[in-house]
């Protein structure tokens, strides 16, 4: 660089001697000027700027309802918010670079919806083919929704509730007897309304992700390209959660608020090499290294039991409860993996392609405690169950190591016919040792074998496989027309800890591309493959070791897995585009898929799942200053689910399955136009899109009865959003009389959203369900959250100046 700045100089000072000359005599010139002109000096390279900056306002045209209850006819904005902060404020969006005039350097800052939950901050530097530098920040939200509860300390790690409260609602559920029930009837169920209407007050459920990057890569020359990269995840806020205070059905039970708050972090190193090999052909090298760290700021949290009157012990507690409940949180954890990548031309027009890489899983947290009730009265493995010398191990030890080698070699055997084979093998070897557990907590209140002698002892599981992969394709194109293609692939699954030892599965596809003129495209392909497992037994490779009692604990024999269960599948998809007239273009699309599951009559399991969409899109240019889209998609998924109640490992009786023939089917309607009214001046845009969702569960039983309370009602769901948009462009004489040299652009935009959702299963649910609390009813010591409702109607207008320089 110092040599360049010493030539640039004498260029200049040769320049000024030569502009000098008449002052010197002619002879005493041509002995100090050259006789050949001096070539011209590269111009000093010089910074340029440009930006862009959008500031505006957005507010809500209606006053839509922000957290009101589905089962009360309520809307709630959480689902509208779910992962954006669009709402209503000012807002600020921005742009800005800057870079020299010859390329070699440029740097480039992004701003995006500044101050709220969904903000981002960007910014990329580089030096052209050498180095490039970028930094972010962001913040995703991810809002669950408004609810309701009784607890105080809300994102902490201790859920009290208010003082006397637990006292008050176990005297009400037990308002004329002299020990709580097993049900509560109707007046019971009103005492205990009355407690919590007093005592519930409202919190927000969800969490937002802080999220800072960073990234450099350095190709110091064409053949070394190098990169690091490492990025931190904040997530903090809340979760809903379910704790079950006691071992018997009817409770009690809460959802709670779940602190969140967690760290990951990511970082890689790499590194590539690409050069000649010792046959002249090219190749490129690639190794890296890849490492994660998951870090909870707790371990656990505590829950206090609403229905258990302090002081209690667990069995004086309401149906047998516990005080407070222990809640285990995500124990921290690492992982480390590497990996090598090799690409290489060789002979015969044929390249490889290579990938080796190996990982490894590390998880050792300390074990909780099975639990904190240190009055239980009864011993495991010699020590109080609140202690942690109970235990069959202190710590889990987990480690699992993966290792993945993928090889694909491709060949041109003709200048027409191209030839692709490859193999791929994963081995996911689990290595955390199985514990035995002689006897363990039921929801901190009872003994396992003593709530069911099947319950304990029981061993954890390990589960482990190989996966491997070999595929052969022709790849065939005898014109410019037409390309045609046909694969063979092979898969292999090896189990160890699942309900069979080996899966087998071919597969055949064959595609197809034309194109017989200009205005027309057409695709279209097919796969066929045949799935069968070796030896399907659950209790062998699972069942008898996982629980060694057997009884309840164990599912039925009877059932089969959908991922390892024998299984057809056919899978077809076609598409055609078709330029009508000139700036017309119709595109066509149809997709199915069939996957039969082999399940005989003394089975239970997903026995099909068949799936299709079709749809057409419409496009047409009128004219450089309008364009128009429609299109429509229309999507069907069925599943046959035939299940059972029977754990027996005898024949099934038919009184005792069922069937259920899942039905998904959403219509999706999209138009769009664009219109320059004034070319260069103002744009005017409208879209609108509408999709309508209906899922049907039919259930029959196998004897051919029906069900005694009917079927459940259709879920439907209609989601709406039409948008208006209007930009003008001042003149530039305007804006240059105000003193602004750039561009000056306003844009108004009108946005009308609208989701609604008809589920019984959610409509239905009040706060707590003792409003459902009919003598009889086992549910009178649950409560609920009242988060779920993703109804909404919005109407939101915003309007923006965008300044350009």
């Amino acid at each position: 660089m110092k040599t360049k700045i010493k030539l640039r100089l004498i260029g200049v000072m040769g320049a000024v001697a030569f502009s000098a000359g008449p002052m010197i005599s002619g002879a005493l010139a041509a002995d100090v000027m050259p006789t050949k002109a001096m070539p011209a000096a590269d111009p000093i390279p010089y910074w340029w700027f440009n930006g862009e900056i959008e500031a505006g306002g957005r507010f809500y045209v209606n006053n839509p309802q922000k957290n009101g209850q589905a089962s009360l006819g309520g809307n709630s904005l959480a689902k509208y918010y779910e992962y954006n902060a669009i709402k209503p404020g000012p807002f600020l969006n921005g742009h800005l670079s800057t870079g020299t005039s010859d390329g070699r350097y440029q740097a480039d800052l992004w701003a995006q919806n500044v101050g709220y939950d969904d903000q981002r901050f960007s910014l990329d530097a580089s030096e052209a083919g050498r180095q490039y530098f970028n930094v972010g920040w962001d913040e995703t939200p991810h809002f669950y929704g408004y609810g309701q509860t009784l607890y105080n300390g809300v994102g902490s790690n201790s859920l009290t509730l208010p003082s006397g409260l637990s006292n008050s609602l176990y005297n009400a559920a037990r308002t004329g007897v002299s020990t709580p029930p097993g049900t509560l009837n109707t007046t019971q169920a009103a005492a205990v309304k009355k407690f919590l209407d007093a005592n519930v007050h409202d919190t927000d459920i969800g969490i937002r992700r802080d999220t800072a990057s960073v990234e450099y890569r350095w190709t110091p020359t064409e053949a070394w390209d190098l990169s690091v990269n490492y990025n931190n995840m904040h997530r903090k806020g809340t979760q809903v959660d379910g704790v079950v205070f006691a071992p018997t059905p009817s409770g009690p039970g809460s959802q709670v608020p779940k602190p969140v708050n967690d760290t990951t972090q990511n970082f890689g190193l790499n590194g590539e090499y690409a050069g000649t090999s010792p046959w002249g052909k090219k190749f490129n090298f690639k190794m890296g290294y890849a490492g994660s760290i998951y870090t909870d700021a707790s371990n656990s949290y505590t829950v206090e039991d609403p229905f258990c009157p302090t002081g209690a012990s667990s069995f004086g507690c309401a149906n047998a409860g516990s005080t407070t409940a222990v809640m285990s949180l995500w124990p921290s954890n690492q992982a480390n993996g590497f990996n090598a990548t090799l690409g290489a031309d060789l002979p015969m027009k044929s390249r490889y392609a290579g990938t080796m890489s190996y990982g490894m899983m590390r998880q050792n947290e300390t074990f909780l405690p099975f639990t904190n009730n240190t009055g239980l009265g009864f011993l495991i493995n010699g020590q109080n169950p609140a202690n942690s010398a109970a235990l069959p191990a202190a710590s889990l030890n987990g480690a699992i190591n993966t290792f993945l080698t993928n090889n694909v070699l491709t060949t041109q055997i003709t200048s027409d016919l191209k030839s692709k084979l490859s193999y791929r093998y994963y081995d996911y070897q689990n290595g955390t040792p199985e514990l035995f557990f002689s006897n363990w907590v039921l929801t901190d209140a009872k003994s396992a074998n003593t709530a069911s002698t099947t319950y304990a002892p029981v061993r954890t599981i390990s589960p482990q496989y190989t996966k491997q992969n070999a595929d052969a394709g022709l790849n065939w194109r005898p014109i410019n027309q037409w390309n045609v293609g046909a694969m063979y692939g092979y898969e292999r699954y090896d189990w160890t800890r699942a309900d069979v030892n080996v899966t087998n599965e071919n597969s055949g596809k064959i595609y197809t591309d034309w194109k017989p003129a200009s205005w027309i495209t057409a695709r279209a392909s097919w796969l066929s493959s045949e799935r069968r497992f070796d030896n399907y037994n659950y209790l062998a490779y699972v069942g008898a070791y996982q629980w060694v009692n057997g009884g309840n604990t164990q599912y039925s024999t009877a059932m089969r897995q959908f991922y390892l269960n024998d299984r057809d599948r056919n899978k077809a998809q076609a598409s055609v585009s078709i330029d009508i007239i000139r700036g017309l273009t119709v595109t066509p699309t149809v997709a199915y898929q069939d996957d039969a599951y082999q399940v005989s009559s003394t089975e239970v399991g997903l026995t099909r799942s068949e799936s299709w969409k079709a749809g057409i899109e419409l496009a047409y240019v009128l004219n450089p200053a309008t364009t128009f889209l429609l299109s429509y998609m229309n999507e069907y998924g069925s599943k046959n689910l035939r299940s059972t109640g029977a754990t027996s490992t005898g024949a099934l009786p038919a009184t005792n399955t069922y069937s259920a023939n899942i039905k998904d089917t959403v219509n999706t309607f999209i138009g769009a136009v664009n219109f320059a009214a004034i070319p260069d001046k103002l744009d005017l845009s409208l879209s609108y899109t509408v999709a309508l969702a209906n899922d049907s569960q039919p259930v029959y039983f196998d004897s051919g009865t029906l069900p005694s309370s009917g079927q459940y009602p259709d879920v439907k769901t209609t989601w709406t959003r039409l948008e208006a948009m209007a930009k003008y462009r001042f003149d530039k004489e305007t804006t240059q009389q105000l003193g602004w040299k750039g561009d000056v652009i306003a844009k108004v935009r009108y946005a009308w959203e609208h989701n609604s959702v008809a589920n019984w299963q959610n409509d239905s649910m009040q706060t707590y369900m003792y409003t459902a609390g009919a003598p009889g009813n086992s549910y009178g010591y649950w409560d609920w959250m009242a988060y779920n409702n993703p109804n909404y109607n919005v109407h939101m207008i915003s309007a923006s100046l965008i300044f350009k320089w």
